[in-house]
């Protein structure tokens, strides 16, 4: 008998120390029901009752071991759920947009003035000099005579 009071002694003890590091190490806004201070005082006071009271109503309700949490890795995301990958897609679809459009236009601006100097060249040179008078032979004068 008396080996199982020291066994429920040293087990006793044992509740409360881990009750009380559990109280020390959990966050205080995950604390439940009272403050974390009263829970800490709660626990000190009524040792076996006050640590089983801090397991069922005061200890935050999360899985793992209490303390600082690390923040969950990021998972990888398809790039067309970012929305910034998207916005910068879009930029880039117009920006090209542009650039095909202006090279277009230089292109018919390049073509457009080609055919206007063949256009030029093709033309006979018109005679200043006549002013549309018509034709030379029946004109005023001597006849076989040529204006200069």
């Amino acid at each position: 008998m008396p080996r199982l009071l020291l066994f429920a002694a040293i087990l006793g003890v044992a509740v409360v120390i881990y009750a009380l590091i559990d109280c020390v190490m959990s966050r205080k806004h995950e604390v439940r029901s009272i403050s974390k201070t009263a829970w800490f005082v709660t626990i000190l006071i009524l040792p076996l009752i006050g640590a089983g009271m801090w397991f069922l109503l005061g200890r935050p309700r999360h899985e793992g071991p209490s303390g600082p949490r690390r923040p969950a890795p990021r998972k990888p995301t398809a790039p067309d759920d970012d929305p910034a990958f998207l916005q910068n897609l879009e930029a880039q679809r117009r920006k090209q947009a542009l650039e095909q459009e202006r090279r277009r236009r230089e292109r018919e601006q390049k073509d457009l003035d080609a055919k206007a100097g063949d256009a030029g060249k093709d033309r006979p040179v018109k005679d200043d000099k006549r002013d549309g008078e018509g034709n030379d032979d029946a004109g005023s004068g001597p006849a076989g005579a040529h204006r200069p």
